[in-house]
């Protein structure tokens, strides 16, 4: 697959301003899986952000804890053997990356589709 160093630049950039909302993954390759999509949300634990990713199957949801190296290797896995598209949704913008059957990456940005943060989550943290 080719390199996802643009999409993970845009994350830390609006992250390090503090216009991240969340980043989704959607479309998944085999839907007969049952693997929906996975959101993912920053949170803070003990002082410290880090990347919440809610795994969303047809019949229950699991919830991951990572720090922002574990998570672009998670999103880089998942984007490779599980899902097509990658949404990065900011306050400046949206950026999406779509990834084609033969593993190639497609960009684009569009107007973003939030004005203002999500609220705080309150799903339960499962480690």
């Amino acid at each position: 697959m080719d390199t996802l160093d643009h999409f993970f630049k845009t994350a830390s950039e609006s992250i390090a301003s503090n216009n991240f909302v969340k980043l989704t993954l959607s479309k998944p390759i085999r839907k007969a899986e049952g693997f929906l999509n996975v959101y993912v949300r920053l949170v803070t634990i003990d002082d410290k952000e880090v990347l919440r990713f809610k795994y969303r199957y047809t019949e229950t949801n699991e919830i991951k804890i990572f720090t922002f190296t574990e998570a672009f290797a998670e999103i880089t896995k998942l984007l490779d053997e599980k899902f097509r598209f990658g949404t990065i949704f900011s306050l400046d913008q949206d950026t999406i990356v779509t990834v084609s059957k033969k593993k190639k990456l497609n960009y684009r940005e569009t107007a973003p589709s939030f004005k203002n943060k999500l609220p705080e989550d309150t799903d339960s943290v499962e480690a």
